[in-house]
């Protein structure tokens, strides 16, 4: 879990979905577990992260759609969630223009990062 913020460089590898991606992410075979980790994932990300403000109307159900593959795959291959929080940080400041530094923004990834690492411990390692 994350216990303190650190800097780190962020990777080349941070990928961003088309919503024709994303879709065909979110419908692959899984098991059951980590289908049920997919969905607490979108649900967390609507509901819990919500850098924009939207999780109040279910119209914009499909805003954060294009980070949920990777967010799921950079949980699923994690132990400690650093580079899931750097990818949330990466998100929000190049596609949502929140200001680098931004203590909502490094306290809703730290949030966002260990709930998710509660839910897959609790899911896939029962």
């Amino acid at each position: 879990m994350i216990e303190s913020i650190k800097e780190t460089a962020r990777p080349n590898s941070f990928i961003i979905y088309s919503h024709e991606q994303a879709f065909r992410h979110m419908t692959q075979e899984r098991s059951y577990r980590e289908q049920e980790l997919y969905i607490i994932a979108d649900e967390v990300l609507f509901h819990l992260w919500d850098p924009n403000c939207v999780s109040i109307d279910d119209a914009y159900r499909e805003e954060y759609l294009p980070y949920l593959p990777h967010i799921f795959d950079l949980l699923m291959s994690s132990d400690d969630g650093q580079e899931l929080h750097d990818y949330l940080l990466f998100v929000e400041e190049n596609q949502f223009g929140i200001a680098k530094g931004d203590n909502l923004a490094l306290e809703r990834a730290s949030r966002l990062v260990n709930v998710l690492l509660e839910y897959k411990e609790k899911i896939l390692l029962p």
